[in-house]
C-alpha cells in the first residue's frame, strides 16, 4: 500500500535524492573531493544564479536538475571507485 497523496508522494521521491547526498555529506568515511561536489551541486541547487534563470521557458529547472544530476552521479562514481579500489587492496 502507498502512503501519502500523489502529491506527497512525487514531492518524497524528488527529495529523496537530496537527503541522500546530505547522508553522504556527513558520513565520515565519504572523501573529501566527494563532499565538496556534492555540496557544490546542492548549492547551486539552492543558488538565485544558474546558467539559465528559471523563469527561462522552463528550461531554468531542467538546467538546475541536470548539473545535480550530473554532480551526484560523478560522486557515486568516485564513491564507487574507492569501494573498489578498497576491495583489491
Amino acid at each position: 500500500m502507498k502512503r501519502g497523496t500523489p502529491v506527497a508522494q512525487r514531492l518524497r521521491q524528488f527529495f529523496q535524492p537530496v537527503v541522500g547526498y546530505l547522508r553522504l555529506m556527513i558520513e565520515p568515511t565519504t572523501p573529501l573531493r566527494v563532499r565538496i561536489m556534492l555540496a557544490a551541486g546542492l548549492l547551486y541547487l539552492l543558488s538565485p544564479y544558474d546558467l539559465l534563470p528559471d523563469w527561462f521557458l522552463g528550461l531554468g529547472i531542467v538546467d538546475d536538475l541536470a548539473v545535480v544530476s550530473l554532480l551526484g552521479w560523478l560522486a557515486g562514481k568516485m564513491m564507487a571507485d574507492k569501494k573498489s579500489d578498497r576491495h583489491t587492496t
